[in-house]
């Protein structure tokens, strides 16, 4: 009996012990919280600043001046996402490692290699004097939170990485880095069309070519002034009498927590503005001041150009180039990984035109980017012009020079206007070998600088009284190329339905966004179905031919569809010509234009291809489509499996519809040995504005505003986000006053 009680009371014992660990960690965690009511004093501020939260911990922030207004918004950014600009600022610069151990040290070779931070800290940035101002007080507010009594964040107290103070130097880098980045966003793009260009030779970089003009351009071509979404709708075709504006640009949604951050700005001086950010940038990204409204989509042009290069055999440490000699500069990076003591050095090559690398032929590969040859300080300078800019004269001209940054604006304001921008550098090109590696000695093949940020495409109240970009091609009469990596199918189905009546309203562009129909199934079902009947199955056959294309998610067509789509690319190329079969899934819409000859040119047999991809599915077995694609979404501290469970870090699988040929896109991976959609991006947040009702503005993320994992704004828009459901974000200070649940003064 001694035994048992003894036993008994060693087992209540640890269970209370690992109670106390459990819930006193997370109190402890819980201490790190954003305070969200009462006063708090803030070093640097010049004067109170009182900061408005609604339901959703949407901050609306009221200053007398500029300054103090982003003074806050550091602070805010620090205390709910300051382990996310960490992160961010790691990658940015090139020491993630340092954080994560050797798992980051290839995209620390990749980020030093372009020299984000090494340009920033030796060209000194120059900025205005009040931008300067604005950027140190921001500065100033992130350290002030990082610096507090406080306790930091989780994610810097459970990985002990005590953060540096932030610089203006780190926001710049972290800018020149979110220039570069909507680039990567298309690689895979990139490397798909350079592959097929040089497996199938000269007349597959011609049809290259020509896929633009497959599809709808941004622009009217008469007009001669184009993923994510985004569109305008002018007053005549709208049912409110105001201009209406839709946006959901696409970015990774499966981290928590997103990119975006949604705030209010509002001083006494010139800033007025509501909408996302992004966390270490000083300004509103996309959002409206009251006079006009702006969002963009990732323009995929190509700003890239890949050079090989002989070895001047006099000077080894030279390129032979166009003009002459260009030197080839070694650079010597000294690399830390956590859990290693000695730090990893290693030379990397660097030419005037960007990284170099030697090639096993003994000649030597450059990477040009546009981003080398622009200036820096454009996207801070003219990111806060556009916060503050009252038509669209000088909307235009801060939008459309923003130095490297390559994405499709678009504009609509109080006054009836609609408007679309451009601020892709676009290179003046002096050739038309696109899509492979040039020769860098020959002259023809080097840029003549780009065209001017005002003669770039833009449009304002076009005729047909709407614009929109999908990631498309902005217009097909420029008198310069623009060769890139276009997306089509969601600008059908976006003019589709812009064509659909005579007028709109608010509810007609929620419903555009959470639109499931793919464009890719309207145009290929019907050969499904006739595959369907080739094998006998008519029944299926029957089915498919009377299928709208709505990938919803308990629909086993919708299932079947994205599951052939998937075996379809790898039957028709696994044995063909290209080095990764996996490429032409890439190009699968674009390579089944061609006529079923064109595929037996190159040995490919579309038919018998499509058929085998079909039995594929029909043998594995056809089901609903959210039993196939799901959504995942974790936190970066969920690597660690105990931490997942502890802190809860994680949320799904959750079953998603849709697909990338839909307005409310998923892209998605495929597990080859599963058989399952693991979804990957699609809409990052949405906004609906209808210039009627400036306050009945709707904003939604995808999961919420809060990076700690133990807040209740962490994860409290997602089930809205997945539902459709828009969350109204007013303008006015009456409306603000009247959704606010909570009030911060900050002293």
């Amino acid at each position: 009996m001694d035994f048992k009680r003894i036993f008994l009371y060693s087992v209540l014992t640890f269970a209370a012990l690992l109670a106390a660990i459990w819930f006193g960690g997370r109190s402890y965690l819980a201490g790190s919280l954003m305070p969200m009511h009462g006063e708090l004093d803030l070093p640097g501020l010049d004067r109170p600043v009182e900061i408005l939260f609604d339901a959703r911990g949407i901050p609306r922030v009221y200053a007398e001046q500029d300054a103090d207004a982003l003074h806050a918004l550091g602070w805010l950014h620090a205390a709910e996402r300051g382990f996310q600009m960490e992160l961010l600022r790691r990658v940015a610069s090139g020491r993630i490692a340092e954080m994560i151990g050797a798992s980051g040290l290839d995209s620390d070779r990749l980020h030093r290699r372009y020299g984000f931070a090494r340009r920033v800290a030796e060209e000194r940035i120059p900025l205005s004097p009040d931008t300067e101002s604005l950027l140190e007080a921001y500065v100033a507010g992130i350290n002030a939170r990082l610096e507090s009594d406080q306790a930091l964040p989780p994610g810097f107290l459970l990985t002990g990485i005590d953060p540096e103070p932030w610089t203006r130097d780190d926001v710049l880098t972290l800018a020149y880095y979110q220039t570069w980045y909507p680039g990567t966003l298309v690689q895979r793009l990139a490397e798909a069309w350079r592959a097929t260009a040089e497996a199938f030779g000269p007349e597959a970089s011609d049809w290259l070519d020509e896929l633009p003009r497959w599809g709808v351009p941004s622009v009217p071509a008469s007009r001669m002034t184009e993923a994510s979404n985004t569109w305008v709708v002018a007053p005549e075709r709208s049912d409110s009498g105001a201009a209406l504006h839709a946006s959901d640009p696409h970015l990774d949604y499966t981290l928590a927590p997103g990119l975006w951050y949604a705030a209010g700005l509002h001083s006494n001086e010139n800033l007025d503005v509501v909408g996302v950010t992004a966390p270490g940038l000083p300004f509103v990204a996309m959002g409206h001041n009251g006079r006009i409204a702006f969002a963009f989509t990732v323009a995929p042009v190509d700003l890239f150009e890949i050079y090989h290069f002989e070895l001047d055999p006099e000077r080894p440490s030279h390129l032979l180039g166009p003009e002459g000699p260009i030197e080839l500069i070694e650079r010597r990076e000294s690399f830390r990984a956590r859990g290693q003591d000695d730090p990893i050095v290693e030379a990397q090559l660097w030419t005037e035109l960007g990284p170099a690398s030697h090639l096993e032929d003994g000649r030597v590969e450059v990477l040009h980017w546009a981003g080398f040859r622009l200036p820096l300080e454009n996207l801070i300078e003219h990111g806060l012009a556009i916060n503050r800019a009252e038509k669209f004269d000088d909307f235009r001209r801060a939008a459309a020079d923003m130095g490297a940054l390559s994405v499709n604006w678009s504009y609509s304001d109080a006054r009836g206007h609609i408007g679309y921008v451009q601020s892709t550098p676009i290179p003046r090109r002096q050739h038309d070998h696109f899509y492979t590696s040039l020769d860098g000695a020959d002259p023809s093949h080097h840029w003549a600088g780009f065209v001017e940020p005002m003669d770039r495409p833009h449009a304002l109240d076009p005729e047909q009284g709407w614009l929109a970009n999908a990631n498309n091609h902005a217009a097909i009469d420029t008198p310069w190329p623009m060769p890139g990596y276009y997306k089509h199918l969601r600008m059908r189905r976006a003019v589709a339905w812009l064509s659909s009546k005579a007028s709109f309203d608010r509810q007609d562009m929620h419903a555009m966004q959470m639109d499931r129909v793919s464009e890719r199934a309207r145009v290929w079902a019907p050969w499904l179905a006739e595959l369907a009947a080739a094998e006998g199955e008519l029944e299926l056959a029957r089915a498919l031919s009377s299928w709208d294309g709505e990938m919803a998610p308990d629909s086993r067509l919708a299932g079947l569809f994205a599951h052939w789509w998937q075996r379809l690319s790898h039957r028709l190329f696994e044995n063909g010509p290209l080095d990764d079969w996996r490429h032409g899934r890439t190009l699968l819409d674009d390579w089944l234009q061609h006529p079923p000859e064109q595929f037996a040119l190159h040995g490919l047999d579309r038919e018998t291809a499509g058929r085998q991809a079909l039995r594929d599915v029909l043998d594995f077995g056809i089901r609903p489509l959210g039993e196939i694609q799901t959504l995942t979404l974790r936190h970066p501290l969920a690597v660690s499996a105990p931490l997942d469970a502890w802190l809860d870090l994680s949320r799904g699988p959750l079953p998603v519809g849709s697909g990338p040929g839909a307005l409310n896109v998923t892209y998605h991976a495929f597990d080859e040995i599963d058989q399952t959609l693991d979804a990957r991006g699609g809409a990052s947040m949405r906004f609906v504005m209808d210039w009627a009702e400036p306050d009945d503005f709707t904003l939604n993320l995808t999961l919420g505003q809060s990076g700690h994992p133990l807040s209740p704004h962490f994860d409290d828009q997602l089930e809205d986000f997945l539902d459709g459901r828009p969350w109204v974000v007013p303008f006015s200070r009456e409306a603000v006053e009247a959704r606010a649940v909570s009030r911060l003064v900050l002293r």
